[in-house]
């Protein structure tokens, strides 16, 4: 691959260290993909180690080849002194651009649309950590959504291998609203379960539209202190299920070997989804709508 092989329509978005393009795929490489998302690396402002988070996510990306919800990459390349990484192109946005969508709009999800979307994905958690990949930075804007209804697991760039030997990982690194409690240096280091409490308080927001521990924008302190004692609003009361709240609760136990691991979490969230498009077939059966 190589810059000539795509041609940029326009800007996605940027991020601390890379932008993101749309583009045409010109390569006679992966067909189905005539659009892609680039994602360019600027280098010559980059420490090493941020170069090297570059090529983490690649082969990262690369241990989950043609999943159903995790984003594909599907090639990389270097020019002058950029860095190139051509992924699999979500033509719906984020699930952070629906979440703002339904707030200006006055909407909550329906139950039935949330697990649609929330057991693909623990699908996607379950298969990164099948290959050892904890995500570490699990949040709204790294679920990536297609026009056909798939949800899709990107943003590796600080994701790391645990090896069968790794315990436990220390670096601080992640979005505040969205860090375990053991997510403090202090507290020794976290592990799997630590996306797992990520997996909750996205489920949480897909039911209020907000963060569990949203409020304490300028105050770091205060925003662990609640997420230390796990303080946070009830969700509608009357208007999602109980073993809807039972899995919140889960996922945001306190201590991480009270939490479901992500197979246990894609189990339970497959059979409500498959509960829930039970209703739905009945429903269309019996009143044609």
């Amino acid at each position: 691959m190589k810059a000539c092989d795509f041609k940029i329509i326009k800007n996605l978005g940027e991020g601390t260290f890379s932008e993101v393009y749309l583009a045409e795929n010109h390569t006679s490489q992966y067909p189905e993909h005539k659009l892609v998302a680039l994602k360019r690396l600027k280098t010559d402002n980059l420490r090493e180690e941020e170069i090297m988070q570059c090529f983490d996510e690649i082969y990262l990306l690369q241990r989950v080849k043609n999943s159903e919800n995790v984003i594909d990459c599907l090639g990389a390349f270097r020019e002058s002194n950029d860095f190139f990484i051509a992924l699999e192109f979500a033509d719906n946005k984020d699930l952070e651009y629906l979440f703002n969508e339904k707030r200006q709009n006055g909407l909550l999800f329906s139950e039935r649309s949330i697990w649609f979307y929330f057991h693909q994905i623990c699908a996607g958690l379950k298969e990164l950590h099948e290959q050892r990949i904890l995500h570490r930075d699990l949040k709204p804007a790294n679920i990536f959504l297609t026009r056909t209804g798939k949800a899709k697991i990107g943003d590796l760039g600080l994701s790391r291998i645990f090896s069968l030997k790794t315990q436990l990982a220390k670096t601080e690194v992640g979005t505040d609203y969205y860090l375990a409690p053991e997510r403090n240096i202090c507290f020794g280091g976290y592990n799997f379960k630590s996306d797992i409490w990520a997996l909750g308080c996205i489920l949480y927001e897909m039911c209020t539209l907000r963060s569990p521990f949203n409020g304490e924008q300028r105050n770091a302190y205060a925003l662990f202190k609640r997420i230390e004692i796990c303080h946070y609003p009830p969700v509608p009361a009357n208007y999602y299920s109980r073993q809807l709240k039972f899995f919140i609760s889960s996922c945001l136990s306190i201590r991480p070997e009270n939490r479901p691991n992500a197979e246990q979490a894609h189990s339970a969230a497959r059979k409500m989804n498959q509960k829930f498009e039970s209703l739905r077939a009945k429903f269309k059966k019996q009143f044609g709508k």
